[in-house]
This record gives C-alpha cells, structure tokens and sequence, in this order.
C-alpha cells in the first residue's frame, strides 16, 4: 500500500508539472501576432520539449518529502 501511495504521488507530479507546461504553451496564444513568431521557433519548441523531460525530476527533487509521506504511517 505504501508504494502504491508513492508511486501514485509521484505520477501526480508529474502530471501536474506536464499540464502547468501545456497550459503555458497554450497561452501563448493570447500573445499578439509578432511575438508569436518567436515564442513558437524552432528552437523555443527544442527548450519546451527538454522541460517536459527536465521539469518533472526538478518537481519530484523539490516535492520529495511529500511524495514521501504517507498518510496514517509514522
């Protein structure tokens, strides 16, 4: 049951790290036409798909204690 609570809290991280990422790509849109040029390059796209690799293990690094704890354990 513990793993289950860990694993499970890690997965929701993650989770919740990928959607503030999709989230922030999406408004973007809102941004007028000229900038939107260049906060969707090529290479803006190359940093946005490392921080969906690199995000999620600064996320879990940051939220290891809680990630850790389980309720009504010691």
């Amino acid at each position: 049951m513990r793993a289950a609570v860990i694993v499970s809290k890690a997965v929701l991280v993650v989770l919740g790290t990928w959607a503030v990422l999709v989230v922030g790509l999406g408004l973007v849109a809102l941004l007028p036409e000229r900038v939107q040029y260049y906060a969707i390059s090529p290479f803006t796209m190359f940093l946005w798909v490392c921080a969906l690799v690199v995000c999620p293990v600064i996320s879990c690094l940051v939220l290891r204690r809680w990630i850790r704890t389980v309720p009504g354990m010691p």
